[in-house]
């Protein structure tokens, strides 16, 4: 298990290695450079534009070969130096420490009530098959999959802000995080994360029940004369775990990457997915590369931890 757990750590900084690399080429590639968006945000045309980029990009090493650009950029980034936000005017260390937060609020109550919410419907689901229960969980699970993020934000905004006046159509910074205003304000695009999670967590925790209620273990269980509660919590549950485990973090990792991306961009919430949506139109290079190898990174470690749960929860899976 030790010689796994290595071997999966080493692929894991290959892989974000690539995905540092990639980024890096994909953006310097592009036309275009940051100088020329800072000193149109600086408003700096009173004297020779040429001079001013020109200035900048030696500045910061932008004039130099493409490979001397990428090892000095490596070469910073390994010692937690992520470069400095042209668009921002500050290393980009500190914005991502003003701005994490944010992200990491909304991620961590849509995750938490979508997984509490869509274990529950999926389990009673599965045990009132082909009932009322089960069609409409069935129903609205197709639904929830089906709306995107973007449109389904902007309906509830339109509907809960807009029309009825009972949540505001912007995020208030001002607000303390810790505080029952800001936790109002969370409402809603918590909601379009939550609602998408559990639409997919009762289908699949649905399906696992399913699965395992036509086992010949539970055919033994309820010959013994357990009570059904018994049999559905100690055996049933317990066999679905694993698939469980393994959608869980998978829907961490994707609600990182896409969910809380847009969610952010259309309640205006400052977290890393809208400054990284920012950066882009601003050609802030160090911006947009940190921003996506954190995201990269947490799906890479959260696919670590879906192999490790699989040796902890089922004992019959061994790692070589």
């Amino acid at each position: 298990m030790k010689a796994y757990i290595i071997k999966r750590l080493i692929y894991t900084i290959i892989i974000a290695w690539g995905v540092l690399t990639v980024t890096f080429l994909l953006l310097r590639v592009a036309p275009g450079s940051p100088a020329d968006k800072y000193l149109a945000n600086v408003g700096a045309r009173a004297r020779n534009p040429s001079e001013v980029v020109a200035a900048i990009e030696a500045r910061y090493g932008l004039n130099k070969p493409i490979q001397e650009q990428y090892f000095d950029y490596v070469t910073h980034v390994v010692r937690g130096d992520w470069g400095w936000s042209l668009s921002t005017s500050m290393p980009v260390t500190e914005l991502i420490k003003r701005h994490w937060v944010y992200s990491f609020q909304i991620v961590l109550i849509s995750s938490v009530l979508s997984t509490i919410v869509g274990i529950l419907v999926g389990v009673i689901a599965a045990v009132r098959q082909r009932t009322l229960v089960d069609y409409l969980a069935t129903f609205f699970s197709f639904v929830g999959i089906s709306l995107p993020s973007f449109w389904l934000g902007i309906m509830l905004i339109l509907l809960f802000s807009v029309k009825l006046g009972w949540f505001k159509t912007y995020y208030d910074t001002g607000v303390p995080l810790v505080s029952v205003a800001n936790l109002k304000q969370l409402v809603l695009p918590a909601a379009v994360l939550t609602i998408g999670q559990v639409a997919g967590w009762a289908r699949y925790v649905r399906s696992s029940i399913l699965d395992n209620l036509r086992q010949d273990f539970v055919t033994a269980a309820r010959a013994k004369g357990l009570p059904e509660g018994t049999v559905i919590r100690r055996h049933v549950f317990r066999n679905s775990m694993l698939g469980i485990a393994t959608i869980l973090l998978a829907e961490i990792g994707g609600v990182v990457f896409a969910g809380a991306y847009f969610t952010e961009i259309i309640f205006g919430i400052p977290g890393l997915g809208r400054i990284s949506f920012n950066a882009v139109f601003a050609d802030d290079y160090a911006v947009v590369v940190a921003v996506i190898f954190i995201g990269a990174f947490i799906v890479l470690i959260t696919n670590l931890l879906q192999d490790l749960a699989y040796a902890y929860i089922d004992p019959r899976i061994r790692y070589v």
